[in-house]
């Protein structure tokens, strides 16, 4: 099944569809597990309170908003991303939160970033490799911003570890292909990264594996499921009478309390030498 990633095509999107990526990466920002995840490798970046801190693919600026927030960080703090419209949606909650003056959302590919070299004292690539056109050249425009000594993040989820465990398991399987379809171009990535990272000349400084994982009850996963299984509809990936009865399902599995959902999530943090 061919990847289609919607968040190459976010810009051909229609509103409703952006929306729903709008509302689910604010629904993932804010889950408590993903909050932990976050704040485990902020910590491990050990930033200045001066430091000066580049998000690619910042989408709506949950992570930034946070630093920005963060008691006693008064760094300067920069957002990329390939959408107009993440961007404008960036900016509009930053003012909400009374951070707007605080952070520089543009609008830029993180293939090839128009930022300076050795400019940043730390890179965040916060669930965006998973999604691009050639993660190599990511990796190697972030390295190349990074100050000598500086540290970079990685941080996303092994997709190809992704279940969903009530019902049918041929089926479950079927749905899960489709979604990765759908939203995610690179569901191995975070398995090869590694072997990525050496070979732009970055040394692994720390990594923070995580399992999130919901068993009874669900609102990550579900939330995932509403979220991204109409847009593979949509696209044509997954049929819709298929999508309706699976949906129907895993909402049935968690009103009985009996819903599972899995997934790994990895932290890399990299280091520049010099």
């Amino acid at each position: 099944m061919a990847a289609k990633d919607i968040f190459q095509s976010i810009n051909e999107m229609d509103s409703a569809g952006i929306q729903k990526i709008v509302d689910r990466l604010e629904f993932r920002g804010n889950d408590p597990s993903f909050i932990q995840m976050r704040d485990a490798y902020l910590a491990h970046l050990q930033l200045e309170p001066n430091a000066r801190v580049l998000e690619i693919g910042c989408g709506t600026g949950v992570v930034l908003r946070a630093l920005a927030q963060r008691e006693g960080f008064g760094g300067t703090l920069v957002g990329s991303d390939f959408s107009d419209v993440l961007i404008g949606v960036a900016r509009r909650l930053a003012a909400e939160d009374n951070v707007g003056d605080r952070i520089d959302f543009r609008v830029g590919d993180s293939h090839g970033l128009e930022d300076p070299d050795d400019h940043y004292d730390a890179v965040i690539a916060h669930t965006l490799i998973s999604h691009v056109v050639d993660p190599a050249a990511v990796i190697s425009q972030a390295a190349r911003v990074a100050r000598p000594g500086g540290k970079i993040v990685f941080f996303d989820g092994d997709y190809a570890s992704l279940v969903f465990g009530a019902g049918d398991a041929k089926t479950n399987g079927e749905m899960v292909d489709g979604i990765l379809a759908a939203i995610v171009a690179n569901p191995h990535v975070m398995r090869q990264l590694p072997a990525l990272l050496q070979r732009a000349g970055l040394a692994i400084d720390g990594f923070l594996p995580h399992v999130l994982a919901e068993a009874g009850d669900a609102s990550f996963f579900s939330s995932m499921a509403e979220s991204y299984v109409p847009i593979a509809v949509k696209a044509g990936i997954i049929a819709d009478d298929k999508a309706a009865n699976w949906l129907a399902g895993q909402r049935a599995a968690t009103e009985r309390a009996n819903f599972f959902g899995s997934c790994n999530f990895y932290s890399f943090i990299a280091r520049k030498p010099g």
